[in-house]
C-alpha cells in the first residue's frame, strides 16, 4: 500500500513543469535581521531630499508570525524604504501580496526595480518599473496586485520596444504625504504563483441632464447621438458672446426683467445688482489619471494654477467649478453657455471637424483648486480611487451628466442651462464638474490664469429673478 501510494507522489512530482514555482514569502520580518536589509531611497538626481524613514523591527500589527516592519516617517511627499534582497527572477509568479496597517485613510504602494528600470517621470518612465499604488483605510490592509498586468507594463524580461529590463534588484515601500512622526507596519510581503480572479467592474448608469437618456458612458452616449451632430463653423469669442447678448435681447421680449451676467475671473459683470464687482469665483484644476500606477509622480502634480492644459479624455481633463451664488434664489434660469478657449490649433487626428461629444461629469467633493490631483481631492483627503473614478454610495462623482456636446474650432460652447438650474435649485450642492470627451478631439485650453482675460474660460447665464 505504502508502496502504491509512493509511486503516486513520485507521478505527480514528474509531471509538474521542471521550472514551476511554489508560492514564495519575501518578508515576514520574523528575524531582526531581515529589518537590517532595508534602508532609505535616495535619489541623487532627486529635486528635493526626502525626510528619513525611521526603519524598526516591530511586535505590533504582526500579520503573520509575532513581528512586523515598522515604517515612521518624517513628512515628504514620497518618502520610500528599500531593499535588494529580493529575487532576481519574478517570472513565475504571477501575483503579489503585503499586509499593511495604517492609522488613518492613506496612500501607500511598492515598486520593484530591475536593472534598466528609469525613475524618470512620463509614460516610458512609467511602464519601465512595477508599481502598486493603493488607497488604504485604518487598520490592516492587504494590497493584492498583479506582476505581469499587460504587455507593456514591467516585470518582464523586456518591453514592448524591445528595451531589455533585466534582473530585478530592489523592492521599495513608498508613502504619499505622510505626517510627520506617522508610522505603518508592514508584514508578509508575498508572492503567489496563482492569479487573482479579477474583481468585476462596477457598473455605472449616468443619467444625462435634461434629456431621457441613461448611459454607461460617453462613448455609449456620443453613439446614441451621432446622426445629430453637424459640421460645425469657427468661431471667435466676440461672436459667441454678440450671440448670447443677442439671445438675452431676444428672451427679453417675454420675460422683460431677463438679465444677462457673465461670469469670468478678472471680468466684471457677474452679479447686475454689483456691476462693478470683478468677478474671482472660478477654479479649475487639472491631473492625469493615466496607467500604469508606475506614474504615481505624474498623477500625485498639481495644475490647479496652470494658465493653459489639455482637455480629452476621464483619465486626462479639468476639473472646474463656477460660483455662481450671486443668482438670486428662485430665479428662473433662462439660458446659459459655458464658453472655453482653445489655446492651440486642432491636430488632424483629434479633430472639431469630426464628429465628437463631451460631457460635463458632476463632482461630489469640495476640491481646492491647489491641492487636488489624482490621488487627494484636498489636503489629506483622498479620493476613494485614482482619479475619483467612482460612483456608487458617496462617490467621489455623481453618476451625472449636467451638460453634453460636440465642440468647434476656435472656441467651443455647451449648453449649460440644465446645468445651472441643478445648482441654483437650492437642492444641489455645486462642487463644479470635470469636462471630458470620446477621445475624438482633443485639445489645449486657456484655464482661469490665463494672461488675456478674454481668453479665459467663462459661464454666460440669462435669469429672470424671482
Amino acid at each position: 500500500m505504502h508502496t502504491f501510494i509512493g509511486l503516486i507522489v513520485f507521478l505527480c512530482l514528474l509531471s509538474r513543469p521542471l521550472h514551476a514555482a511554489d508560492d514564495r514569502v519575501l518578508f515576514d520580518f520574523e528575524a531582526a535581521t531581515t529589518v537590517q536589509g532595508w534602508a532609505n531611497l535616495e535619489l541623487p538626481a532627486a529635486k528635493a531630499k526626502e525626510p528619513p524613514v525611521k526603519i524598526e523591527h516591530s511586535a505590533q500589527n504582526a500579520t503573520s508570525g509575532q513581528h512586523s516592519l515598522k515604517l515612521t516617517f518624517a513628512g515628504g511627499t514620497w518618502p520610500s524604504a528599500i531593499t535588494g534582497d529580493v529575487p532576481a527572477d519574478w517570472t513565475p509568479w504571477q501575483t503579489f501580496k503585503a499586509d499593511v496597517t495604517v492609522s488613518r485613510p492613506c496612500v501607500v504602494g511598492f515598486c520593484v526595480m530591475q536593472e534598466n528600470s528609469s525613475r524618470a517621470e512620463g509614460w516610458d518612465g512609467g511602464v519601465s518599473r512595477w508599481a502598486k499604488t493603493a488607497f488604504l483605510q485604518p487598520g490592516k490592509n492587504t494590497i493584492v496586485a498583479e506582476l505581469h498586468p499587460n504587455s507593456w507594463s514591467a516585470l518582464r524580461p523586456k518591453l514592448e520596444n524591445g528595451k531589455v529590463l533585466g534582473k530585478v534588484v530592489s523592492l521599495e515601500i513608498f508613502f504619499y504625504r505622510p505626517h510627520k512622526g506617522e508610522a505603518i507596519h508592514v508584514d508578509n510581503i508575498r508572492l503567489a504563483v496563482a492569479k487573482e480572479p479579477p474583481v468585476p467592474a462596477a457598473k455605472t448608469a449616468f443619467q444625462v441632464l435634461g434629456t431621457d437618456h441613461t448611459v454607461a458612458s460617453v462613448s455609449e452616449l456620443s453613439k446614441r447621438l451621432a446622426d445629430q451632430w453637424k459640421q460645425p463653423e469657427p468661431q471667435t469669442v466676440e461672436q459667441v458672446e454678440a450671440r448670447f447678448r443677442a439671445r438675452h435681447a431676444e428672451l427679453k421680449r417675454q420675460h422683460p426683467r431677463a438679465v444677462l451676467a457673465i461670469f469670468r475671473d478678472g471680468e466684471k459683470g457677474s452679479d447686475p445688482a454689483k456691476p462693478e464687482k470683478i468677478y474671482a469665483g472660478w477654479k479649475d484644476a487639472y491631473w492625469s489619471s493615466h496607467g500604469p500606477d508606475g506614474l504615481n509622480v505624474d498623477r500625485s502634480t498639481t495644475f490647479g494654477q496652470a494658465s493653459t492644459q489639455e482637455i480629452f479624455m476621464r483619465h486626462r481633463s479639468p476639473l472646474m467649478r463656477v460660483d455662481v451664488s450671486s443668482i438670486p434664489a428662485g430665479a428662473n434660469i433662462l439660458a446659459a453657455d459655458l464658453l472655453i478657449v482653445r489655446a492651440a490649433d486642432y491636430a488632424k487626428e483629434h479633430s472639431p471637424l469630426k464628429p465628437n461629444l463631451w460631457v460635463a461629469e458632476a463632482c461630489n467633493r469640495p476640491w481646492e483648486e491647489s491641492e487636488v490631483n489624482a490621488y487627494r481631492y484636498a489636503g489629506d483627503k483622498h479620493w476613494q480611487t485614482i482619479g475619483g473614478m467612482n460612483w456608487g454610495a458617496d462617490g467621489d462623482f455623481l453618476p451625472l451628466y449636467l451638460a453634453h456636446g460636440a465642440s468647434q474650432p476656435g472656441c467651443c460652447t455647451w449648453d449649460f442651462t440644465h446645468a445651472v438650474r441643478y445648482w441654483t435649485d437650492g437642492r444641489h450642492a455645486n462642487h463644479g464638474f470635470m469636462l471630458h470627451g470620446d477621445s475624438k478631439d482633443w485639445f489645449r485650453a486657456w484655464f482661469r490664469e490665463a494672461p488675456k482675460i478674454q481668453d479665459r474660460p467663462a459661464l454666460l447665464v440669462i435669469y429672470e429673478p424671482k
